[in-house]
């Protein structure tokens, strides 16, 4: 399921309304983990009124320097029925820089990394676990983490998909 996006600006009379409405453009099926680029912000090149998308085309797992960004994770069980076939997951994975931060864990675990960011999580729906160095903590619906540039890792508890949202920012207390 694609997110819808619904992004505001201000018209040419000052008023409020919505610039961009239905699903965000940054949506990317990776098999087991699926993507949904909402926004990104980027110091380096304003768009105060939206004009652009910036979570079309290429997208990264690390949001630009000083900026941020808002991506929901869906975490898919290996027994989904619907998984995209070997080039529609090349493809979509084409899009999506990991940054060179994803390494694989003590016990052969895959997806650990490590970013120079402060992420805000929220389960939607679902349960999965959070891996930290000294174990995993289970989460589910309603419970949010503060993710401080640690190690970590993610993986879904169950046979049902977990949405989690994240606020990504790049915060130079965490460089």
């Amino acid at each position: 399921m694609t997110a819808r996006r619904v992004v505001t600006g201000i018209d040419a009379n000052g008023k409020s309304f919505a610039v961009h409405d239905g699903p965000t453009t940054g949506h990317m099926d990776l098999g087991m983990l699926v993507l949904d680029d909402v926004w990104v912000d980027d110091p380096a090149n304003p768009d105060p009124n939206a004009q652009g998308d910036p979570v079309e085309g290429a997208n990264a797992l690390v949001p630009p320097e000083g900026g941020s960004s808002v991506r929901i994770l869906t975490l898919m069980p290996a027994s989904r029925s619907d998984m995209p076939d070997s080039d529609a997951l090349v493809a979509a994975a084409a899009r999506f820089d990991f940054g060179g931060v994803i390494e694989e864990g003590a016990a052969g675990e895959e997806g650990w990394h490590t970013t120079a960011t402060i992420d805000y999580g929220s389960v939607l729906s679902g349960h999965v676990e959070l891996g930290l160095d000294s174990g995993w903590v289970e989460m589910g619906p309603g419970d949010v983490v503060v993710q401080r540039a640690t190690r970590h890792a993610w993986r879904l508890v169950g046979a049902e998909p977990a949405r989690v949202a994240f606020v990504l920012i790049a915060s130079p207390n965490y460089q």
